[in-house]
């Protein structure tokens, strides 16, 4: 059960290869003849391909399926994305097409194209160094015709919202550095006719005039489209904090995000048109955003021969017309007809269970010891109520989620033993602050740490996760709910549980893992070697049993089963006979005079009754009473000012 656990480190999954980008043309057809563009007579054909010799006659093709005398057409340089990636949503709003163009000279056939379209203005997006004041002399022989652009690509992606939409309650935001997520992002959002603005997702946060732009447009909800390694989590936390409602779209890779985003907007779209390029290269999928915007279709990304998994099964589910964006060169005829690529992830491993009936009228966790001690003045909060937590290595306040859950489960209750407002308004404020901080992974709410952590010789880089944050953060929304019927705080708890459900992930949040059969929550999840630590999983199994007692869900109830188990499974490991026990049990890290600290054993001993109630097995309390013969402390001590056995400060360093 525990081989791999006696071996040592855990190894993690193998992160998703990079994109690499597409080199080979799209293959030569012959130029196909304007169509209608209704989904109706559009989706009398199945497969469609629509390509030229060249990126510029591919978005021509593209562009043949719009009509004649269109409002107008976007024209953009060819030969790089930063421009042209807020023109798709723009496009679509305004109901034109885009079309690609060589830098100092207008391809023949866009501008043929343009003249079939008779547009009634053009627009280039960017400055003179991406489409020439001599492209645009031609442009203007054929229509009116104004330049978007501003200092840098984000800057244009700017201009072309104040210029084009004026106002929008929602955006999404993708960022500039690479194109992929902005791809699908921008024909997704087209359909909901909201704009699509580029940020440098790489900062730790948003320039205050972006922030100020946006509440200019009246923006109220925004999709963040990319992982956390597209978006920088700080922006996502800034965004909420400042007031918007923020979602993050997001998958495992560029197909997957695509996919992710298509579904986030086109959940109840008609389902008749699909589109499919390559997520290997921008512009074939650029030409195709505005015509899929227009069709309220999806626009999915593909590999050169292969569809990934979540776009294969879009596809395989999707009816009437697929249209096909690029050459065989970079979308195969075997690509086209939806060929699956290879399986490359596994579905989390099953878990080793005891059957046990959790009691939901048992005496809940914390019934008998409130997780901080709120009376103590060595707590400092500010203006809002929010505890103030100061980081062990620079003094600096920082964002601590189990800091912020365990003081809110006291204070809220010390509302119910009181019934003071103020300790209800306390345990508000840090519910909030936790639903502040979150980021998003697959709609899972989870709460980061975005600070080292060093112990012995190893250090936590940011981002790092906790099982014990987010099953704290899940004990004190399930209690709220209870508390307020607030369907907020239920929202969080949903949220929140689905993040238990998640598997671990080299790039995207995690903290359960299944390791020989056993079933863990992992306390310090990220760069290092899980710790494996006995009072991070109990702590997380109490918020599991919480959701599971306020909903009855019997998915909850075996996972909580499943990490119990594993905590008996475990304490041969955790116990020192005649000293005090071990914090964890990665061996052989964990097996070291380092980790034998006495405030946790107490806890160790604490959270073993507990589970023997709310289980109502006794083999929990004799694991219990083996610790508290082991060693006891001659009275309750403190281990630092104002932390009742310093639960929220994790080992030693």
């Amino acid at each position: 059960m525990l081989a791999s656990l006696l071996i040592g480190t855990i190894a993690a999954p193998a992160a998703a290869a990079p994109a690499r980008s597409a080199t080979a043309p799209a293959s030569p057809v012959t130029m196909a003849a304007p169509a209608d563009t209704s989904a109706t007579a559009v989706a009398a054909a199945q497969v469609t391909r629509l390509a030229g010799a060249s990126r510029f006659e591919t978005s021509v093709i593209v562009s043949r399926k719009f009509p004649r005398d269109v409002p107008v057409a976007f024209v953009a340089l060819g030969m790089d994305f930063a421009d042209a990636l807020a023109g798709v949503p723009a496009a679509t709003h305004l109901g034109g097409p885009l079309l690609l163009t060589r830098k100092d000279g207008l391809p023949t056939v866009v501008r043929d194209e343009l003249r079939r379209l008779r547009p009634g203005r053009i627009i280039v997006l960017g400055g003179t160094g991406a489409v020439s004041d001599g492209v645009l002399r031609t442009l203007r022989g054929i229509a009116p015709t104004q330049r978007i652009s501003g200092a840098d690509r984000y800057a244009t992606s700017q201009a072309v919202i104040d210029s084009t939409f004026r106002r929008s309650e929602h955006i999404a935001l993708a960022t500039g550095r690479g194109f992929a997520d902005a791809l699908s992002a921008g024909s997704a959002v087209a359909m909901a006719d909201a704009p699509l603005l580029l940020v440098d997702g790489s900062r730790a946060a948003l320039p205050s005039a972006t922030v100020k732009a946006l509440t200019g447009w009246g923006v109220k909800s925004i999709a963040l489209a990319g992982g956390h390694g597209a978006i920088d989590i700080r922006i996502e936390q800034q965004l909420r904090t400042a007031g918007f409602d923020v979602s993050r779209v997001a998958g495992a890779s560029r197909f997957e995000t695509a996919v992710a985003v298509q579904r986030h907007y086109f959940a109840d779209a008609p389902a008749g048109v699909t589109f499919l390029a390559t997520g290997m290269d921008f512009p074939d999928a650029l030409s195709a955003g505005a015509l899929a915007g227009r069709l309220q279709a999806p626009l999915l990304l593909t590999r050169p021969d292969c569809v990934p998994g979540a776009a294969h099964e879009v596809l395989a589910s999707a009816t009437g017309t697929r249209f096909v964006v690029g050459g065989t060169g970079v979308v195969s005829n075997a690509a086209a007809a939806n060929k699956a690529c290879a399986q490359t992830t596994q579905p989390q491993p099953d878990f080793e269970t005891t059957g046990w009936s959790f009691r939901a009228d048992a005496a809940i966790p914390y019934s008998d010891r409130y997780p901080v001690n709120v009376l103590d003045p060595a707590y400092q909060l500010d203006s809002t109520g929010l505890r103030i937590y100061l980081r062990r290595d620079n003094n600096q306040r920082a964002d601590h989620p189990v800091a912020y859950a365990q003081y809110g489960i006291s204070a809220l209750r010390m509302y119910q033993a009181t019934g003071e407002q103020v300790w209800m308004d306390r345990a508000i404020r840090h519910a909030e602050r936790l639903s502040q901080i979150r980021t998003e992974r697959d709609g899972a709410w989870w709460f980061p740490y975005l600070f080292p952590w060093t112990y012995y010789q190893r250090t936590m880089t940011v981002p790092w996760w906790s099982g014990m944050a987010q099953g704290q953060a899940l004990s004190l929304f399930v209690r709220l709910y209870e508390e307020t019927a607030d369907p907020r705080w239920m929202t969080a708890a949903d949220k929140t549980w689905q993040s238990f459900l998640q598997p671990r992930s080299a790039a995207e949040p995690w903290s359960t893992m299944v390791d020989g059969g056993s079933l863990f929550f992992e306390e310090y999840a990220g760069n290092q070697p899980p710790l494996l630590v006995l009072n991070g999983q109990i702590f997380a199994i109490f918020g599991v049993y919480d959701y599971w007692r306020l909903t009855g869900d019997p998915v909850a109830e075996e996972y909580a089963d499943g990490a119990a188990t594993t905590v008996l499974s475990i304490m041969p490991i955790v116990r020192k006979p005649g000293q005090v026990s071990y914090y964890c049990v990665q061996r052989p890290y964990c097996q070291s005079p380092l980790w034998q600290n006495s405030a946790y054993h107490g806890i160790h001993s604490w959270q073993l009754d507990t589970l023997s109630r709310l289980t109502g097995d006794p083999e929990f309390g004799e694991w219990a009473e083996l610790l508290r013969a082991d060693w006891q402390a001659p009275m309750l001590r403190r281990t630092a000012p104002g932390e009742i056995l310093g639960w929220e400060d994790g080992p030693p360093q």
